[in-house]
């Protein structure tokens, strides 16, 4: 990143963003032992309750964003514009989802949902 930035002339972004990206990472990894929250930042899932954090986290998130998504779709057709980004992208979250669900299903011992197993 630094070096696109200093290429395209941005100097101040090509300090600030590898100050920025490093910092987190010194942040995250040295919270980790203190933090579940810096302990998940960082890629840790040493036990079943920081595993179903992540999980319950990760669903939420999906769920926010698919709201979001098919609002912004239903929006788009209310004005005409159906099969802009809202539209196309709540397609592909449908699709992975359904996709996703058949996978999971098929191989139930191979992806167990759950979190102490």
């Amino acid at each position: 990143m630094a070096v696109i930035m200093a290429l395209r002339g941005e100097t101040a972004l090509a300090i600030v963003l590898p100050v920025i990206i490093i910092g987190y990472g010194l942040t995250v990894t040295f919270a980790a032992g203190r933090s579940d929250v810096a302990a998940l930042f960082s890629g840790r899932e040493e036990d079943e309750r920081r595993r179903l954090i992540n999980l319950r986290a990760g669903a939420t998130t999906a769920n926010v964003l698919m709201l979001v998504l098919v609002c912004g779709a239903f929006y788009e057709m209310l004005h005409g514009e159906f099969g802009g980004t809202f539209s196309r992208l709540s397609a592909l979250g449908g699709i992975t989802y359904a996709a996703c669900s058949a996978s999971y299903t098929r191989a139930k011992s191979k992806h167990s949902v759950d979190p102490a197993e």
